[in-house]
């Protein structure tokens, strides 16, 4: 079984950011935290993934599959 594409939603400094799990830089950058969860969600549904969202502090407040 093949592993499963990860994405993360999470904040640095005044951004929000969509990173894929393992990647330095992010697929994108985004100033509101709604959009950047929306996006997340794009990808993750895209690469048949799972889509992690994480609060300011960095807990994982939610984890979504989408496979």
């Amino acid at each position: 079984m093949a592993k499963q594409t990860t994405f993360v939603v999470q904040s640095k400094k005044d951004s929000w950011l969509v990173q894929k799990q393992g990647k330095k830089t992010p697929e994108s950058v985004h100033k509101k935290k709604e959009v950047a969860v929306k996006k997340g969600r794009s990808l993750a549904k895209r690469a048949k993934g799972q889509l992690k969202i994480k609060a300011k502090t960095g807990k994982i407040q939610a984890t979504r599959n989408y496979a």
